[in-house]
């Protein structure tokens, strides 16, 4: 603690500094509901160290989680005992010298509480293997709005474009309907990269712009939306051979003289849901069979993800999974210049900056993250 008392002999002035940043955890770590939770888990690894425990099944990996928790809750009250203590000091010495070195050592142990919390919170809410993937699927498509809602589609799909050049991710467009007059009908994208779904799953929903179109002169509302599907690493792991149907069959449509004289399209059934994915992007068969495996693969998994959230995270803000994408996340007002995110109760400036999909998208996106951390935190101590 304390550098103070090593300060005394020299009394020399020293500069507080009281704007630090606040760990947007404290209010739930401190309460007496993650209190409890922490007291169970330090004394069941306590039990479990002394054999007194849950025996010798516990999983190494709930063990290392028990401790983890265990150790950093001890570091944190430790810091909340040293700060009590520089407020007790504050209030018995009238020296102007001291009270600045306890000011500026009360700033130290501070900050070092908002750390420790923020690390406590992270040690409880456990990563699961939606938190780990690489992969993703995007499907943007056009909504209310006609033209000027493709002319919109096409923007937060250029958008999203940049953005993964800014995140040095991986973009793979498989399938794009683009309209002579401008736009896209819809498109569909393969997103590889680290921390993908993460960061994306809460970009899936109804994207909104207010404006006046160049051949109007009143205020347009125009919709499109983006469903992000988490792909799993080995689509063809997840869904085994044994359970699908695989047809070959002639593609249809513009694009050559491959298209209709060769049977290069596939449709893959997942026999025991009944789900089909039709594939043609590609000129050869193989090809395409590996993008139908990606695309069942990922539809299989959102489903999963959609049963869950129907389940267990129905109180969220944050809704993973088929409300998701109905919902209207985001607003783009051009008339006032304000990107808001209604989640997030937050709005900003500058849509041609916005759209360019660099730090300003990372921002909201960091945002809703610490958002997710903090509902998931919730649920675990209360459960």
């Amino acid at each position: 603690m304390l550098r103070v008392l090593s300060r005394l002999s020299r009394l020399r002035p020293l500069r507080f500094v009281d704007c630090r940043p606040v760990s947007q955890f404290a209010d739930l770590i401190t309460s007496q509901k993650c209190n409890d939770y922490c007291e169970n888990v330090a004394n069941r690894f306590k039990l479990l160290k002394t054999g007194d425990g849950e025996g010798t099944d516990v999983a190494p990996e709930l063990v290392s989680h028990w401790q983890c928790i265990t150790e950093i809750r001890e570091e944190l009250l430790t810091k909340q005992d040293e700060l009590k203590q520089l407020d007790e000091m504050l209030k018995e010495t009238d020296d102007a010298d001291l009270k600045k070195a306890i000011d500026e050592d009360k700033a130290t142990v501070s900050e070092a509480i908002d750390d420790l919390t923020d690390r406590l919170t992270a040690s409880i809410v456990q990563k699961t293997e939606l938190d780990m993937l690489r992969k993703c699927q995007l499907e943007f498509s056009a909504g209310a709005g006609g033209v000027e809602s493709m002319i919109f589609a096409e923007e937060i799909y250029e958008m999203y474009r940049q953005h993964a050049v800014h995140r040095n991710w991986q973009w793979t467009a498989i399938q794009f309907d683009k309209i002579p007059s401008g736009g896209i009908r819809s498109a569909l994208v393969l997103l590889e990269g680290e921390g993908v779904y993460a960061n994306m799953r809460f970009e899936a929903g109804t994207h909104r712009v207010q404006r006046i179109p160049f051949n109007a002169s009143i205020m347009h509302t125009s919709t499109m939306n983006l469903a992000v599907l988490p792909e799993p690493e080995n689509a063809e792991v997840a869904v085994p051979s044994s359970e699908v149907k695989i047809e070959a069959m002639r593609a249809s449509g513009p694009g050559g003289q491959n298209v209709n004289k060769r049977a290069s399209a596939v449709r893959i059934t997942h026999i025991p849901t009944g789900t089909a994915v039709h594939v043609m992007e590609e000129r050869f068969q193989h090809m395409n069979i590996k993008i139908a495996y990606k695309r069942l693969a990922a539809i299989l998994m959102q489903r999963k993800v959609d049963d869950l959230s129907a389940k267990t995270i129905s109180a969220r803000k944050l809704q993973v999974g088929s409300r998701a994408r109905a919902e209207k996340i985001r607003t783009f007002n051009f008339k006032d210049d304000r990107i808001t995110d209604h989640r997030l109760k937050m709005s900003v400036s500058h849509i041609e900056g916005f759209l360019k999909g660099g730090s300003m998208l990372d921002m909201f996106m960091e945002e809703l993250r610490l958002l997710d951390l903090r509902e998931r935190l919730n649920e675990e101590i209360h459960k």
